[in-house]
């Protein structure tokens, strides 16, 4: 199979703080790959470093066949161009919902169609229709994000996302800020999408998620990636005592 992600020797640092370090990994098309490790250890950084919304220091980022390769001083005009594929192919979904406002549920999900591809009006339309009933949502079309529950709007953000067309999903820790209900609403959706055989990484807690949907986990530790396996063995016999010791906390007893 053809890999969709290919990242090489990632390093990025804030000052004279260094997050990650070195990091390499390859994710083949229609594979989910799910995240763990302790907070700040480099999970959220590494994905907002694939999608180009933190400029990487050095190495290589691919997504698609588009590459960006990380480097010191002004972005020449033809990386800027990588840049914008690549953030094009990604789609990023936060802990936060970042909806607009001041925009109907349906508005949102047409903006980016229309500003970033020129699509038209009533093709970005009808497109959006067909994504909120996607994500259970057809409903609520002419809503307002503050008149949405927490789950709905994450929902919301999730086919806003899908509204660009990218060939990959990144979810930072998209649950943490629901409560249990509100949670599944949402994990259903990622759960439907991984199913379809949609290209993702997750940053999550979710560890049962993690179980049942991954085709591969990656435990982050220190800015690297410590182990990585399929979730059967991951959870059940790692290899590395900083992984059994982050599992011994965040499993059920």
């Amino acid at each position: 199979m053809a890999a969709t992600i290919v990242v090489e020797n990632l390093v990025k640092s804030y000052g004279f703080t260094r997050v990650l370090h070195g990091v390499s990994m390859r994710q083949e098309r229609g594979q989910a790959v799910i995240l763990i490790g302790p907070s700040g250890c480099g999970k959220s950084t590494f994905l907002r470093c694939l999608n180009q919304m933190e400029q990487i220091d050095s190495g290589r980022v691919t997504i698609a066949g588009f590459t960006f390769e990380g480097k010191a001083g002004p972005l020449s005009a033809a990386a800027r161009q990588q840049q914008r594929q690549i953030r094009i192919r990604a789609g990023m979904v936060f802990q936060s919902f970042n909806l607009f406002p001041h925009m109907t549920v349906l508005r949102n999900v047409m903006e980016a169609p229309i500003t970033v591809k020129g699509i038209d009006p009533p093709q970005a339309a009808a497109q959006a229709h067909a994504l909120l009933e996607k994500v259970g949502l057809a409903d609520r079309a002419a809503y307002y994000p503050s008149q949405l529950s927490g789950g709905q709007q994450q929902r919301v953000a999730i086919a806003r996302a899908l509204a660009m067309q990218p060939e990959v999903m990144l979810f930072d820790e998209p649950t943490s800020a629901l409560d249990p209900q509100l949670r599944d609403e949402v994990l259903n959706v990622m759960r439907a999408l991984a199913e379809e055989g949609m290209t993702m990484i997750v940053v999550t807690h979710e560890m049962g998620f993690a179980r049942e949907m991954a085709d591969r986990v990656i435990f982050f530790d220190r800015g690297v990636i410590a182990e990585e396996g399929p979730p059967e063995e991951i959870f059940t016999a790692p290899k590395q005592e900083r992984t059994r010791e982050f599992l011994r906390k965040v499993l059920p007893k």
